[in-house]
């Protein structure tokens, strides 16, 4: 299979593809820390109140 066999193309594109689906089905770790915070921080902002 050379570099320009339709089929390496056809493969090459099948793990890009993949590749992509993983990206967007992860939420970023940053983004986690974040809504972690403000979870924690509407928490304790309730418990005061009581």
């Amino acid at each position: 299979m050379g570099c320009c066999s339709p089929e390496y193309r056809k493969v090459v594109n099948e793990q890009e593809a993949k590749i992509n689906q993983k990206e967007k089905d992860s939420i970023p770790l940053l983004a986690k820390i974040i809504i972690v915070n403000i979870t924690v921080g509407a928490l304790a902002i309730l418990s005061f109140q009581l």
